[in-house]
């Protein structure tokens, strides 16, 4: 059951007992010259401990059930009767003691209940006559054990509606595991297999194709090393999605450092890459600097997919709690749709999103800060420690502690 529905019938049933309560108080003052002979001013006192206990049967129905028990004993040996009256207690004692025992019964500690059982079957003996002690603690008895056996149908309801839920939740992941060994596949068929494909045409060139000089085989080797990354990479993310038990063997992530690398390889395809890495004396968090190598990856990506055999420059810079990434290019193909590269596909959003899950903002677009409207900068902002909010860009002339390594 939902908390907030508990809660609201936990207090609806406090204050009906409550209301419970001031009404039996109410009759018992009145009645209990009828049964009692005691003094006007002790009245509400023994109306009280008739009554009043009820108000616990709801939040505390034991500790209501022992003050109820009690106040039998004490008004049974304490306050006389009146003659022809049977009972050591009231009527309305005697209702608020069975009431009592049923909650007791039904929400008291399981352990306990034979302990309230012996108990209210030993006030029922004390305080009945003597003709009727055998029927009302049989009476009790059978209360006992009807509460009990409700007490067992609403536990096995309950246990019930908890192993639903737990076969929806288990048929949920099971739902979710198909679908990512469905993906797992479909990247497999897809991608896995034409990137082989790859590696092996590129190693295996200078074998079939004749006339292949030592410059053109160092090219289809990189080509052959740029896929094996590449096939790698497909294959590490296999295996996550293939992983039932949710804890996956995650490989170590590429951060700022890794950067670097990226470039070379790159730059090895031919493309003129010009990148200055200002790396951190600091730490920075896992996931900024895998945000910061994806960002990279991908704008490098774009310009190279959209803007062939224009320079790219890069710029990744550490100050204060801040990391900037700038990746601009020139756009080559006139034929480019108005909004740059990227436009149309997931690229930039893919990035906006990886920037954002660390607590920083990226816009890509053209270049403003330079007269050439045909370049296209890609800009991020992340905190060196993820889940910062990005500062506003610093102009302040203060000095970085971090060291600069140039690429060139």
């Amino acid at each position: 059951m939902d908390p907030a529905v508990s809660a609201f019938l936990a207090r609806r049933s406090n204050v009906s007992f409550t209301l419970v309560g001031l009404v039996m108080f109410s009759v018992a003052w009145p009645v209990l010259p009828l049964t009692h002979e005691v003094f006007v001013v002790v009245m509400p006192v023994i109306a009280g401990l008739s009554s009043l206990p009820v108000v616990l049967a709801w939040a505390r129905p034991a500790l209501g059930l022992a003050i109820s028990l009690a106040a039998a004993l004490v008004i049974g040996v304490a306050v006389p009767r009146v003659d022809g009256w049977g009972w050591r207690v009231s009527v309305v004692h005697i209702i608020v003691l069975l009431v009592l025992a049923a909650m007791t019964f039904l929400r008291g500690p399981l352990r306990l209940a034979p302990l309230w059982w012996a108990a209210t079957c030993a006030v029922f003996a004390v305080s009945a006559p003597p003709e009727a002690r055998a029927g009302w603690v049989a009476g009790v008895t059978v209360l006992a054990i009807v509460c009990g056996l409700l007490r067992a149908v609403v536990r096995s309801r309950r246990d019930l509606a908890h192993e639903s839920e737990l076969k929806d939740v288990a048929d949920a992941r099971t739902a979710v595991l198909a679908e990512r060994a469905r993906i797992a596949r479909d990247l497999h068929d897809v991608v896995a297999h034409r990137m082989s494909v790859v590696v092996v045409a590129a190693q295996t060139a200078r074998y079939r194709v004749d006339g292949v000089g030592p410059a053109a085989d160092a090219e289809f080797q990189a080509i052959a090393g740029s896929a094996r990354e590449a096939l790698d990479e497909v294959r590490q993310l296999l295996g996550v999605l293939r992983v039932d038990d949710g804890v996956a063997p995650l490989p170590p992530a590429p951060g700022v450092a890794d950067i670097g690398e990226l470039v070379a390889a790159t730059r090895a395809a031919g493309v003129a890459v010009s990148a200055r890495l200002q790396v951190p004396d600091e730490t920075i968090a896992e996931g900024v600097g895998l945000a910061a190598y994806r960002i990279v990856q991908e704008a490098l990506a774009n310009a190279v997919r959209h803007a062939p055999g224009a320079p790219i420059d890069i710029a990744v810079v550490a100050e204060d709690e801040q990391i900037t990434v700038a990746v601009v290019n020139a756009r080559t193909a006139p034929q480019q749709p108005a909004g740059g590269p990227g436009v149309g596909g997931h690229g930039i959003a893919g990035m906006t999103e990886r920037a954002r899950s660390v607590g920083g903002a990226l816009v890509a677009g053209p270049d403003e800060s330079s007269s050439d409207t045909g370049r296209f900068r890609v800009l991020a902002r992340l905190p060196v420690r993820a889940g910062l909010a990005s500062p506003t860009t610093s102009t302040s002339s203060g000095r970085s502690t971090s060291t600069e390594v140039e690429l060139w």
